[in-house]
């Protein structure tokens, strides 16, 4: 039932107005698996297969949902297990976690936080070992890769999607409870329903669109 891949491409755009109904934990998990899931695995330790390429199919960012409003999700961060197709819920909304959500509205230029914020984390010694000097380059092109992939899902779903090109990785790292060396932020993406000004708003915009 998707809309055909040529005007998927055509109308990709993005939207910063979201509906009031927000989206659904079933929407949200389809959005996952079309867009980050392993679709299959390599006997290479840490090799995956996944819909958006990846240096060496290494694979290192990992997904983690901040939601403000989900129907059938409770408020709160989580971490995506693209293997299982699951999510692990890590904490509720407390002070960090909603910094991280009005951080997402303010940068995505929408009237208050997103209806789901996709921090994008990576783990940087999955690609150290190979790529040496170069790993941090690698892995911006595969948050690249991830972010036209997830744009492509969206749309194909009736979604409003925006890529952010700011964040906090001090604060994630804290919310998260990670080894801020080991494993941060390197890239947002908001997600949500489409709200009646949300194509009228991208074509007024179009270095953002």
């Amino acid at each position: 039932t998707d809309t055909p891949f040529s005007k998927v491409l055509e109308t990709r755009a993005s939207l910063r107005d979201h509906g009031g109904e927000p989206l659904t934990v079933e929407q949200l998990g389809e959005f996952l698996y079309r867009s980050a899931r392993i679709k299959d695995e390599s006997s290479r330790v840490d090799v995956s297969f996944r819909p958006s390429p990846s240096a060496g199919a290494l694979h290192p960012p990992e997904i983690y949902p901040v939601v403000d409003r989900c129907r059938g999700l409770d408020a709160g961060l989580y971490h995506y297990d693209p293997k299982g197709h699951r999510l692990f819920r890590i904490s509720p909304v407390n002070e960090i976690v909603r910094t991280l959500l009005q951080l997402g509205g303010i940068t995505a230029m929408l009237e208050g936080p997103p209806q789901v914020l996709l921090v994008i984390a990576a783990r940087f010694q999955r690609v150290q070992n190979k790529y040496q000097s170069v790993a941090y380059s690698a892995i911006l092109k595969d948050v690249g890769c991830l972010y036209q992939t997830m744009y492509l899902v969206a749309t194909a779903m009736g979604l409003a999607p925006c890529a952010l090109g700011g964040g906090h990785s001090d604060l994630f790292a804290q919310a998260a409870g990670l080894d801020y060396f080991a494993e941060t932020s390197v890239g947002d993406f908001v997600l949500g329903t489409i709200g009646p000004g949300a194509r009228e708003s991208a074509r007024g915009d179009r270095w953002h669109a």
